[in-house]
């Protein structure tokens, strides 16, 4: 059976946008501004604070750099048109070496699949290594050869070792990987601990943690919906159970990392309703575990943060959409105070620091506020501006979200961000409904290039947080299991209804925008309330629910997922046709664009393929289906950006200005 592609192929992603009406001001900026990748997407400091690595994108190519801090001694490492693979993470393994983690759509034995490698070079750009791990065919226990799918999965480095690092593999077992100590010059691997297949409960571990030494402390195991961790104290072989619960029952224990003291490993649980974050100390089970922190609103489902030097936890992010941090520890706290005085009106976080603690590379950034990079130097107190990631929105009026609150049908309450273009009333403009991906995805208060570009022209953009948004706690994500199409999108008509009744839209020129789960939501809207919105646009959206569920048992442990998450291929068959848009097509008579990527691998090209067809065999004439023949789901390449944001003026300017 092909390997997992993904952690869950739900997790959808952004969006689509929009153009200026003739009385907007003065000329917007071009497609280009907005839609080209970040000038500069990320920026790490090597252990010394010496040197940088910068990843860049320029004119439609991704470039790893590396340089001194002041500028000087530049070099390339890895640069790529992302038409064969992108870039999808980097780190120092040393003051000499970076680690490159690349990814590119595939197919296994005809399903489709995402792939990573490991790539490896030193920062004058020799000892260039192109396939670190250089594995090869292996037999698997079906006696068919197999081949690693995830090849770049670090599960960390190695205190005083500087030449290796732990690596998660799957070479003898497919879905089981073992961990082996790497060298990142040579390649060359040593197994360090085989997959035990912690029995009884989940066979395989899927998940290894070690601790601030380089040892392994902690597996995570799934097997259908049942989560199983283990542990073992370092002096021990010995593997025992520290958690098991079932998904389909209740969101439990997830571990996280350990702390600088190797006895206390940092966890994320539920408390009041919420996900918080816990100490359980490993060494002494009979000790109680320790509440560090939680937010009395919203979940902390985001990474931990460390202190300089990587051994101390300090805080933890709210999540991977909002980098904002949550810390604990008072002088993190103080640090974070210098920052913010020092860069006032941004959200500013720390994105890596030198060992020694002096040195930080700085992103600050806010809803209005497109990303700058900047180096701070704790000794003097000096900002240094490294750079911007979208320099052509400089002195372009951005507008940040106001914050309302609207009561659903059945008394619910929805938490809805609207955005408009500045000193415009919301009455005299279009208005696109922007429902976010996933479903349980979060952006709050990040900037978003998509709901600026509409608003930049002239547009406002209203964003409802529906039932099944995650980052809202474990009662509201669950609310929106099995209710795809009904309860959840209800709660984007309410929002919609309200948005009219309070003056705040223009009955008459809504139009209803979404990519991956989003798109789905703007076809069900078509199908559903059509009197609600003048067009529809569709960016990789899901338009088939059995077939959503039939493709899941493809990918590991995604069928029992699917069902908790969507429902069954037969027990709800009738469901999932009803809330099927491909079911619905000859419903649809308002204007409709459908976008899809043929590389998409969280919602395969088939469901706009299929929808397409299905609105052609229903002879509707009012759509308008654009295939990417090279696309992904988060539009990696530029050209795919640009020729999607494009599409979206020339249609959107056609049915609502």
């Amino acid at each position: 059976m092909p390997a997992m592609c993904g952690l869950f192929i739900f997790f959808l992603f952004v969006w689509s946008v929009v153009p200026a009406s003739a009385d907007s001001g003065p000329p917007a900026p071009p497609a280009e501004a907005f839609a080209s990748l970040p000038r500069i997407a990320s920026i790490q400091l090597s252990p010394s604070g010496r040197h940088l690595a910068v990843l860049r994108h320029h004119e439609g190519k991704t470039y790893l750099d590396t340089q001194t801090v002041t500028g000087q001694d530049a070099h390339r490492i890895v640069s790529t048109d992302n038409q064969d693979y992108v870039i999808a993470w980097f780190r120092w393994a040393n003051d000499e070496r970076v680690l490159v983690s690349v990814r590119f759509a595939d197919t296994r034995e005809g399903v489709d699949s995402q792939e990573t490698r490991l790539l490896a070079a030193n920062r004058d750009g020799t000892q260039q290594n192109g396939n670190l791990l250089k594995v090869g065919s292996f037999p698997s226990i079906f006696g068919k050869k197999h081949f690693p799918q995830f090849q770049d999965r670090l599960v960390g480095t190695i205190p005083g070792d500087p030449r290796h690092v732990l690596i998660a593999l799957d070479l003898e077992r497919p879905n089981s990987p073992d961990v082996y100590n790497v060298d990142i010059y040579s390649g060359e691997r040593t197994l360090v601990q085989n997959n035990p297949g912690l029995q009884p409960g989940p066979r395989n571990v899927l998940q290894w943690i070690a601790d601030r030494e380089g040892r392994l402390r902690v597996g995570v195991g799934q097997f259908g919906t049942t989560v199983r961790v283990m542990y073992k104290v370092p002096e021990s072989t010995l593997w025992r159970e520290l958690v098991e619960y079932d998904l389909a029952k209740e969101t439990g224990m997830v571990p996280l990392a350990f702390d600088a003291d190797p006895d206390w490993l940092y966890v994320r649980d539920q408390h009041q309703g919420k996900a918080a974050i816990f100490k359980v100390n490993v060494a002494d089970r009979r000790v109680d575990r320790l509440l560090v922190v939680a937010d009395a609103k919203h979940d902390l489902t985001g990474e931990l943060v460390y202190a300089p030097g990587r051994r101390k936890v300090v805080g933890v992010r709210y999540s991977a959409a909002d980098e904002r941090v949550l810390f604990w520890d008072f002088d993190a706290q103080r640090l974070q105070a210098r920052i913010d005085r020092a860069v006032p009106g941004r959200v500013n976080v720390i994105h890596s620091s030198s060992d020694d603690g002096r040195l930080h590379v700085v992103k600050s950034s806010g809803a209005a506020h497109p990303p700058q990079w900047s180096l701070f130097d704790e000794h003097d107190g000096r900002m240094v501006l490294l750079g911007k990631s979208y320099p052509d929105l400089e002195g372009v009026g951005l507008t940040a979200p106001s914050t309302t609150y609207v009561t659903a049908r059945d008394g619910k309450e929805l938490q809805v961000f609207l955005t408009v273009p500045k000193d415009r009333d919301p009455r005299h403009l279009p208005m696109i409904v922007f429902p976010h991906g996933g479903p349980a995805a979060r952006m709050p208060g990040a900037f978003n290039y998509w709901t600026q570009w509409f608003v930049s022209r002239g547009w406002a953009v209203l964003e409802p947080r529906f039932r099944g948004t995650e980052g809202y706690g474990d009662e509201w994500l669950r609310a929106g299991f099995q209710r795809w199409g009904l309860e959840m999108q209800d709660d984007l008509t309410d929002a919609v209804q309200y948005a009219i009744r309070s003056g705040l839209a223009n009955a008459n020129r809504i139009c209803i925008v979404g990519a991956g789960y989003g798109g789905y939501a703007a076809l069900m809207g078509a199908v559903k309330t059509p009197n609600l919105y003048r067009c529809a646009v569709s960016l990789g959206g899901v338009t088939d629910l059995p077939q959503v569920v039939s493709d899941s048992r493809w990918y590991l442990n995604q069928k029992p997922m699917a069902e908790l998450r969507i429902g069954s291929w037969w027990n709800d068959r009738e469901r999932l046709r009803d809330t099927s848009p491909v079911f619905h097509a000859k419903e649809i008579r308002m204007p409709l664009l459908l976008l899809h990527g043929a590389m998409d691998r969280a919602v395969p090209v088939s469901h706009g393929r299929d929808m397409a067809e299905a609105l052609k065999s229903a002879n509707v004439m009012t759509y308008r289906y654009v295939e990417l023949p090279l696309a992904d789901q988060t539009l990696s390449r530029e050209q795919d950006r640009i020729h999607v944001f494009k599409e979206l003026e020339q249609f959107l300017t056609t049915y609502l200005d």
